[in-house]
């Protein structure tokens, strides 16, 4: 047993627990945390994005989805956890195994990491088997963390109109509106892109994502937020008081927590259990904020904004591509590669950062679907098998998300055929239109249908949401097995990225982002059915030719590939060297 489980263990003596729980998440319900924020994985040598521990006196256990099976298994210390694999679209994996696996067992937790709907969920579980939920304020794993990573917290940007299309005052006023509409005379917020986003501004707190690290409480009359005030610039006040936001200590918020009364609007499903417990003088509203969709709703600007910053990261990308063609030989490796692309996404001053941690994975590391290369572990590439690359950029204009598959050599025929059927994939939910009201869930059989035929299938989501210089990962829309019960609306940005994952082997993922729009039919619809809606791509990055199969393809799927490659030739070609232009000529030639 590793010393970090002796003594986590012998706190949980103390506190008279017989299990601890600790998720993935922080106290904003962050999807990628700040490393002094990063408990489950110093606790479980597991990096994943996902995951949840759960220490047992006797027994310790980590669950995590399909996109990390093989990164656990190779990551996991075995002797202390046992690896509990996941269901796809299966929510709150612990409840369901505690009704099974445990009896009249008290299970200590930290407040500020379980959300309200969670705490519900656990406790109506543990109700059944005799259970207690004890909240523990002080989180043990902070108690026995040596050497623990300090916080570090950036100079808060303010983002002008120019990207963010509306001005804060006019996004308060939005909100107000719906504020009214249900009686709330207050907002709390917690979730750090919804504070980013309706304030306008960003930071750089949390890796890969331009975040403060900041809570905000926001009245019919007033706003305020909630940071760390040494970091706001002397040019910047002037902005908050303009706009009637006061600024107060992160430190603050506990108490002005306590000082709320009337009705307070929280999102039962970001907001935890310790915020809910603070509001002392309170009646709850619990609701998803409208903050969350009219973030999704991306305006004229910003759609335009995301539009620019895809044909940035396509420049880098296929000066990127042109360069590994021509310098493999030379001795390159999943480091470097990864390396050398983030190199020339920056050589752009408007790229601001990556977006994520690049993941590139050469041969049967490309199977593991969120790879991470190390000193350690890291091969080398050349001709022998399939690289993917999933990469992406933060600009002041959007954000973006790209996955592409090559071969540097010649592919087999059994390669050739697992990518055009994801291609195929792809292709179909770009291009088929959907009636309005279709959520994520209705539209993912398209993607998925051509590798169903072949007994086929991929363990994660088919796309998700997108931010405006925000999360890559970004809600509340999504596409995929139990996605949101939302409807996808013109001007929502997503992603569509299907896959295949073959063990010991490699892997294909073939990723675009897109914007959903209103199609426009030449006749009217016989069953007067009517808006319907299509994804446009706005990643320009052309597919690895050498991986098609076109006797797979349908005549239209070939014209679709041609036409956008066409398309992608057009835009760029002006904006690159000649070696890079000859090797887009070639890469967009016709099929």
């Amino acid at each position: 047993m590793s010393e970090k489980l002796k003594k986590l263990r012998q706190f949980m003596r103390e506190k008279n627990l017989d299990y601890y729980y600790v998720p993935t998440r922080d106290a904003h319900n962050n999807e990628y945390v700040p490393p002094h924020w990063e408990r489950r994985a110093w606790l479980t040598d597991f990096t994943g994005s996902y995951g949840e521990a759960f220490i047992g006196m006797e027994k310790a256990f980590l669950w995590t989805d399909p996109r990390y099976y093989l990164q656990a298994e190779k990551q996991l210390n075995f002797t202390d956890f046992e690896l509990m694999k996941q269901i796809q679209g299966v929510t709150a994996p612990i409840v369901h195994w505690l009704s099974d696996n445990v009896f009249n067992a008290t299970i200590g937790f930290d407040p500020k990491l379980l959300s309200i709907t969670e705490k519900r969920r656990w406790e109506d579980a543990l109700a059944k088997i005799h259970g207690e939920l004890t909240p523990v304020s002080e989180n043990l794993v902070d108690w026995i963390w040596e050497n623990r990573p300090p916080l570090k917290l950036e100079k808060i940007i303010i983002l002008d109109e120019q990207y963010t299309g509306l001005s804060t005052d006019h996004k308060l006023k939005n909100l107000r509106e719906q504020m009214k509409k249900i009686g709330a005379d207050t907002v709390i917020l917690s979730q750090l892109d919804e504070i980013a986003w309706i304030f306008n501004i960003r930071g750089d707190d949390i890796p890969y994502n331009p975040l403060v690290i900041s809570y905000a409480i926001i009245t019919i009359n007033h706003a305020t937020l909630f940071t760390k005030l040494d970091r706001v610039s002397e040019k910047d006040f002037p902005y908050f008081a303009n706009q009637n936001i006061e600024l107060k200590s992160y430190d603050a918020f506990e108490h002005a927590l306590k000082n709320i009364s009337g009705t307070a609007w929280v999102d039962p499903d970001t907001t935890s259990f310790w915020i809910a417990s603070q509001l002392i003088s309170a009646f709850l509203i619990e609701k998803k904020t409208p903050i969350a969709m009219m973030k999704a709703i991306k305006n004229k600007t910003e759609l335009a904004g995301s539009r620019e910053a895809h044909r940035l990261d396509a420049i880098a990308m296929i000066k990127f591509f042109c360069w590994l063609e021509n310098n493999w030989k030379q001795g390159v490796d999943e480091i470097s590669v990864a390396d050398k692309l983030e190199a020339l996404r920056r050589d752009n001053p408007r790229c601001k950062n990556l977006s994520f941690p690049t993941i590139c994975g050469f041969a049967d590391h490309g199977a593991i679907i969120h790879y991470q290369a190390n000193e350690k572990d890291k091969y080398k590439i050349d001709d022998s098998n399939v690289l993917l690359i999933d990469s992406g950029g933060q600009y002041f204009e959007g954000t973006t998300d790209i996955t592409r598959v090559i071969h540097l050599g010649k592919p087999t025929q059994e390669q050739k055929k697992n990518f055009t059927l994801v291609l195929k994939g792809h292709l179909a939910l770009r291009h088929t239109p959907f009636p309005a009201g279709a959520c994520g869930e209705h539209i993912n059989t398209l993607a998925r249908a051509p590798l169903w035929q072949h007994a086929m299938d991929f363990g994660h989501g088919t796309g998700h949401g997108v931010g405006a210089y925000l999360c890559v990962h970004e809600g509340p829309q999504r596409i995929g097995y139990g996605a949101s019960g939302v409807p996808l609306q013109p001007g929502m940005i997503v992603s569509n990225e299907p896959g295949l994952y073959f063990k010991n082997q490699y892997g294909i993922r073939i990723e675009n982002v897109c914007e959903i729009i209103e199609v426009v039919f030449a006749e009217k619809s016989p069953t007067d059915r009517s808006p319907f809606y299509q994804l446009i791509d706005l990643t320009v990055v052309p597919y690895a030719k050498n991986l098609i199969e076109p006797t797979l393809l349908t005549v239209d799927e070939i014209r679709y590939i041609n036409e956008y490659h066409a398309y992608i030739y057009n835009l760029l070609k002006n904006d690159l060297t000649s070696d890079a232009r000859e090797w887009l000529k070639k890469a967009t030639d016709a099929i």
